[in-house]
């Protein structure tokens, strides 16, 4: 029996998976067989594995919640307990029984949009999961067995796409064959402690993908299997570790003057020496950064070299390169992670101000920057590439979605040669245009745009800056393939591309359901431009009416940013001046302003909001500290070490500083 296990065991090892099964795991595995080999079946309140036969990876909830298969490992993130529905029979797991899965964090596995998160406290209608046996016999599932799972809604989960090997997602019965969905199940021995049930054992690591690292120009530290408690190395001597990290909580002003760090980075090549004076063209100072709280500390730049190129960069935690990629030569427009941080997201265009010429999503995976898949997206009423604003957050992505909110001129009907916004949305795992889910033409003349994602209500946020229809800063929601709502800021507006808002940004509040947003509105005339806040429901309603946020202020503050600090306190990053600096209201359509570079290097500055939008910390002059923000393209983000912001030293240079808010988070 040992000598046939054991053979078939080694066979295993030459399925694919993204960490091979290492010979401590393999004993594990023949051990867990071997102790339960007796067993009858599994009844409420077993802990079990389940593991995907073609690859031998095992479903595997993150801490954050994400659930995947991407691991091969046998260990605390890997077990879930059967918690058997009232209406189920009392006696062995049987074909057709409701369970509910409840993970090792003690939160309860659900669908969120097509993907699966443990993220309920309590189990529900949504997180009740009906078991088929895959053999079809019926009866009693005995250990070893194999299974599949069915949503409350009539969805299965698909666990073994091949073509997405290690991803968890829905699809209906008709779209997933049954060797997509099949799971082993095998339970966790009672029998055994420590090495094989909780922990891992001393120095073992879950090691990275093979298929990633040898295209890694510097590989990345190797993160510990998922396992408690975690087996920590010395960090580098710039490097503080997390739990010697202020909470972000906790922060005052002299707490934010502390916490900031500043990295030089080399890039691969140099930005463009000379800046464009009007129009959509290739930026000379600026491009997108993006990170997320979810992948370890793993963050992206994209921008235009001076021959062109698009250029991803991917740093660690330590703001190390650690690969770097070409995907084109198109002017650079978006970049953001997925929210479980597996994948990276591009959009580009051609610059070309060519009528209907298409944008273009490329989806990446991390940290090998292998494209899943590239694909064009475009709308049969707004022509993208004339009259589209080029610093704009244009673009927001779920784990189902990838949404283009951008704008451009109208190519027929009542509205040709008018311009407008639109709204264009991409299936994620098949990068297939859902032209039924856009919706164009909100409004007329946007000449501004943003766009944020919330994981927990499942909704996108969008604003437009109109000068025409309407002459305000208007929001709008879309979820689940419908758009709803309209909150308004009015402003004023020349019909002609002229308006009052100079930039904004909207994000998410990643303990609630809605959103903050700030922007910088100036009155028609020789006024400066002052930062105004709103918190935003996940019905696009105001929470309170828009506030200035400092009202007693006599400059100008412009280029403003945010981002959730903790619950209930945001922060801000913009830029001022003593006086106003925005004269050409046509001008911040694009992303040369023409400020001066003196204000570039002076003016960024910090504060803490409260949820209504009180000022809870005073505004820190961060450019005294080394720390600028760019004015006319200022992302701010989160990490998972704090926050940041990345700031070109200039056109032509080969030099950028990373900008980290190191802070605990909650």
């Amino acid at each position: 029996l040992l000598y046939l296990s054991w053979t078939r065991l080694v066979a295993s090892l030459g399925n694919r998976c993204e960490a091979r099964m290492s010979p401590n795991v393999a004993i594990r595995v023949l051990t867990v067989a071997l102790l339960r080999r007796a067993a009858a079946s599994f009844v409420s309140g077993d802990e079990v594995y389940l593991t995907v036969p073609r690859t031998d990876c095992q479903l595997t909830v993150e801490k954050n919640g994400f659930v995947q298969t991407h691991w091969e490992h046998l260990g605390e993130w890997q077990r879930v307990t059967l918690e058997r529905s009232s209406g189920s029979g009392t006696g062995g797991l049987a074909d057709g029984d409701v369970v509910y899965l409840k993970a090792w964090t003690g939160l309860y596995v659900r669908p969120q949009g097509k993907k699966l998160w443990a993220k309920a406290a309590a189990p529900d209608d949504k997180a009740a999961f009906t078991v088929r046996s895959v053999s079809g016999a019926g009866g009693i599932i005995q250990e070893g067995g194999s299974i599949a799972l069915q949503t409350s809604e009539g969805d299965v989960v698909v666990v073994d796409d091949p073509s997405s090997s290690g991803d968890v997602f829905l699809r209906s019965s008709a779209e997933a064959d049954i060797s997509m969905q099949q799971l082993t199940i095998a339970a966790v021995p009672a029998t055994t402690t420590g090495a094989y049930a909780h922990t891992t054992a001393p120095g073992e690591v879950t090691p990275a993908p093979t298929t990633h690292a040898s295209v890694l120009t510097r590989a990345p530290t190797p993160s510990r299997a998922p396992s408690t408690p975690p087996i920590t190395t010395a960090p580098p001597a710039a490097t503080t570790l997390a739990e010697d990290l202020p909470a972000c909580a906790d922060l005052d002003a002299s707490g934010i003057a502390a916490a900031l760090s500043v990295t030089t980075v080399q890039l691969p090549a140099t930005l463009r020496a000379t800046c464009p004076g009007f129009g959509i063209d290739f930026s000379c100072r600026h491009g997108f950064y993006a990170a997320t709280p979810h992948n370890d500390g793993v963050h992206a730049l994209f921008y235009n070299d001076a021959m062109r190129n698009a250029i991803v960069v991917l740093f660690d935690a330590q703001n190390a390169v650690v690969k770097t990629k070409a995907i084109g030569s198109e002017k650079v427009r978006g970049l953001q992670f997925e929210p479980s941080g597996k994948h990276l997201v591009a959009l580009l265009s051609g610059a070309t101000n060519v009528h209907g010429e298409p944008h273009r999503f490329v989806k990446m995976r991390v940290p090998s920057l292998d494209v899943v898949w590239s694909k064009p997206i475009s709308s049969q009423m707004v022509g993208l590439e004339k009259w589209t604003p080029d610093n704009a957050d244009a673009i927001a992505v779920s784990e189902e979605r990838y949404v283009l909110h951008s704008a451009g001129e109208c190519s027929k009907g009542w509205c040709k040669s008018h311009q407008g916004d639109l709204t264009q949305v991409l299936d994620a795992i098949s990068g297939k245009q859902i032209r039924r889910e856009g919706k164009d033409w909100m409004a007329s003349h946007s000449c501004k745009q943003m766009i944020s994602y919330n994981a927990n209500s499942q909704t996108f946020l969008m604003a437009n800056a109109g000068d025409y229809f309407p002459k305000a800063l208007e929001f709008n929601g879309f979820a689940k393939g419908k758009h709803f709502g309209s909150a308004k800021f009015p402003g004023w507006g020349d019909g002609a591309g002229r308006q009052g808002v100079t930039q904004g940004s909207i994000k998410a509040d990643p303990w609630a359901q809605g959103f903050a947003s700030v922007w910088s509105y100036g009155p028609e005339g020789d006024e400066p431009d002052k930062l105004y806040f709103a918190s935003i429901d996940q019905t696009s309603s105001f929470v309170q009416p828009p506030r200035q946020v400092f009202p007693n202020s006599s400059g100008t503050e412009i280029g403003g940013n945010i981002a959730p600090l903790s619950p209930g306190r945001w922060l801000v990053a913009y830029t001022q001046a003593p006086s106003d600096v925005i004269k050409d209201y046509l001008k911040v359509y694009y992303d040369n302003w023409g400020v001066e570079d003196d204000l570039r290097l002076k003016g960024g500055r910090l504060a803490i909001l409260a949820a209504d939008g009180t000022v809870l910390v005073e505004p820190v002059d961060t450019a005294a500290l080394g720390a600028p923000f760019p004015v006319e393209m200022n992302h701010l983000v989160e990490r998972s070490d704090g926050l940041g912001w990345i700031y070109f030293d200039g056109p032509g240079k080969a030099t950028a500083k990373i900008v980290q808010l190191r802070c605990r988070r909650a």
